[in-house]
């Protein structure tokens, strides 16, 4: 049995939130540094996108129509902010492979919520 569109979706912002906060968690085990882990966590982009992320994955999961807006506002914002960033590292050449997974992610997310069936099951 496969998964409804907003379930798909729903696993796409799980996974943006894991790579987040995995992120943040590599780099404290590659580099033991505490202080940056602490920053990094406590910052209010990478505390709305965690709390953001979920809350949009528990609404699809459970097919609110609530969520797929907050889904659809957060991720075109997202897509501006990470984008910009993202523009500017490739036009140096220094583009890391998570940020090619986050991009995926991103426009993934987008594509699920913009289909006619997610937007159709989303009626709660």
């Amino acid at each position: 049995m496969t998964p409804s569109h907003p379930k798909l979706a729903s696993i796409v912002a799980i996974a943006y939130v894991l790579i987040v906060v995995g992120g943040m968690l590599l780099h404290f085990f590659n580099t033991g540094d505490l202080g940056t882990l602490k920053y990094s966590l406590m910052l209010p982009a990478t505390l709305a996108a965690v709390f953001v992320g979920s809350l949009v994955a528990f609404g699809l999961w459970h097919r609110f129509a609530w969520a797929w807006w907050l889904g659809l506002a957060a991720v075109g914002t997202q897509l501006i902010r990470f984008g910009s960033w993202f523009i500017g590292r490739l036009s140096v050449g220094d583009a890391p492979v998570a940020s090619w997974a986050i991009a995926v992610l991103l426009l993934a997310f987008l594509f699920l919520l913009l289909t006619k069936a997610t937007r159709q099951q989303c009626t709660r």
